[in-house]
């Protein structure tokens, strides 16, 4: 590959984190300072972009939809490693526990099936050949449980007072997928 042509791609990377800027709110956001923290704007997103066209192998076409892609990529990144808890399987399997038992439901039962279902992985998503997605510890589907957001799911707490909530009334069964496992 020749300079000439990195150097395209890393301006079509650039373009790319433009464009999307501009779709985003309508206009560039210049560098500033806010609340003492460093806000890049629009050059800090074409930098990423252009980076991130430079980076991926292919034509113009991918570097630009990298470029695109790669600011909102980065901010994804950003806010789920500062929203989803870092909470270890033990602390998890612990506050299951903890809060089974305020709910007056076998703290034990709650972790088998919690395990079972998500390897008591808080932000585990599975998707369903319907194309519904089982979202959280206890896999609370998105089709049947539409008024659960994938935030609530995925909160450890929430999520186990809303099997608890399930299991006292009688709801046990919609975790037969997986009773095989936590059956035993």
């Amino acid at each position: 590959m020749t300079t000439d042509s990195l150097v395209f791609f890393f301006l079509a990377g650039a373009i790319g984190a433009i464009v999307k800027d501009l779709i985003k709110d309508n206009s560039l956001e210049l560098p500033k300072i806010i609340d003492g923290k460093i806000v890049l704007g629009f050059l800090g997103s074409c930098f990423i972009g252009g980076v991130a066209g430079y980076l991926v192998d292919g034509n113009l076409v991918t570097a630009a939809l990298a470029g695109y892609a790669g600011m909102s990529v980065i901010e994804s990144f950003i806010t789920k490693k500062n929203l989803i808890s870092t909470a270890t399987m033990s602390q998890v399997e612990q506050i299951i526990r903890e809060t089974a038992q305020l709910e007056g439901v076998d703290p034990d039962l709650a972790v088998r099936v919690a395990k079972c279902e998500s390897s008591l992985i808080p932000s585990a998503i599975g998707v369903n050949k319907n194309g519904s997605r089982d979202r959280g510890i206890f896999q609370i589907n998105d089709k049947y449980h539409p008024e659960v957001s994938d935030e609530m799911a995925q909160d450890i707490v929430w999520s186990t007072k809303f099997f608890c909530d399930a299991f006292k009334n009688g709801h046990l069964s919609w975790w037969d997928a997986t009773k095989e496992c936590w059956n035993k």
